[in-house]
């Protein structure tokens, strides 16, 4: 077969999977539940992965996979927060992501992460449940074999939920009360890929404004939630407080018809405002489902890449492309 029909095929393949992942309307996997608070080790090529890692446990046990390269000792590690519009989806996501064991063999652990779903529980529990998981590594760090850095990597639903514990180090409404207290649950970058920023703006959109609408408890639409909710849960309100943002590494399709790139454009504006950090790959013509159909994979698919470091203008190139060695470098850099 033809290479590049062959590599079409597969991304079509993968989009279908990848919607019913992503997308909170369609059918998504069970979450775990009743998992054994027992480590659970299973050797694979090349990694250890430890499974159904109860970080909060109690009456609302949460549970985390944790894949730790063999013979690693003080991995810097990536949590992946998946997506599903808060309202569906599980930590089994990242297994349908091509190529991100790659992460894994250049010394990365890595960890994907459940939460509680907003069918069950409304905003911020969700946010309290991501801290708490990042306390728990830090906390379990020595049992592990890992340094203590550690960054964020989410897509849609879970990018939202990476920027916003990304941006909200120190704040302490955010905390929350689940699982261990003892060490920080600041992070030190951050991967948004297709995340949304301000909630408020997708009162209209077709697609999200009843997920939007569900995760914060708003029963009577967007518009009928308060304004200090929406800003809460907005990662960029919490710039305001005069701590310098992680640096963020964000990536969106400019054929996205689910959450438009409007929002990753509002949270790279906000990003520099602050004197952050930040990379923004622009993907031309990908949609919202470019992680999962090979968009992070050779033939890389054309970009425009904004640059913009501790309050400088912002340098626009057509290079690096994103891609799992990109992601790589950027983590690398931050996290030791």
């Amino acid at each position: 077969m033809h290479l590049g029909l062959k590599a079409r095929l597969g991304r079509v393949v993968a989009l279908s999977a990848a919607a019913s992942a992503c997308l909170g309307v369609l059918v998504a996997p069970a979450q775990a539940s009743g998992a054994d608070e027992r480590v659970r080790s299973v050797r694979s090529d090349g990694y250890t992965t430890y499974s159904d890692v109860a970080y909060a446990s109690g009456g609302n046990q949460q549970v985390l996979d944790l894949y730790v390269p063999k013979g690693a000792r003080w991995a810097p590690v990536i949590v992946y927060i998946h997506g599903g519009g808060w309202s569906a989806g599980d930590k089994s996501e990242l297994q349908r992501i091509p190529e991100w064991t790659s992460l894994l063999s250049q010394g990365f652990a890595v960890a994907s992460v459940n939460y509680t779903l907003s069918t069950s529980a409304k905003f911020p529990q969700q946010i309290h449940e991501v801290k708490a998981a990042i306390r728990y590594l830090r906390a379990n760090s020595f049992r592990y074999g890992l340094n203590g850095r550690i960054g964020l990597w989410g897509g849609s639903a879970g990018g939202q939920l990476a920027a916003l514990a990304g941006t909200s180090c120190g704040v302490s409404a955010l905390e929350g009360n689940v699982g261990g207290r003892g060490p920080s649950s600041c992070v030190q970058a951050v991967a948004d890929l297709s995340g949304p920023a301000d909630l408020s703006a997708l009162a209209d959109n077709p697609l999200l404004a009843g997920a939007v609408a569900t995760y914060l408890g708003c029963p009577d639409g967007v518009q009928s939630c308060s304004p200090a909710l929406l800003r809460q849960a907005n990662p960029i309100t919490h710039l305001a407080s005069g701590r310098r943002p992680p640096p963020f590494l964000i990536g969106h399709g400019d054929a996205d018809t689910v959450i438009p790139i409007g929002q990753s454009r509002l949270l790279f504006s906000a990003l520099r405002e602050a004197c952050g950090s930040v990379r923004f790959f622009t993907l031309h013509g990908q949609d919202h489902f470019f992680p999962f159909t090979g968009g992070l994979s050779e033939p890389f698919p054309a970009r425009t890449v904004q640059t913009s470091k501790r309050c400088g203008e912002p340098v626009t190139s057509t290079e690096p492309p994103l891609s799992f060695s990109t992601l790589a470098s950027f983590f690398r850099a931050h996290l030791g």
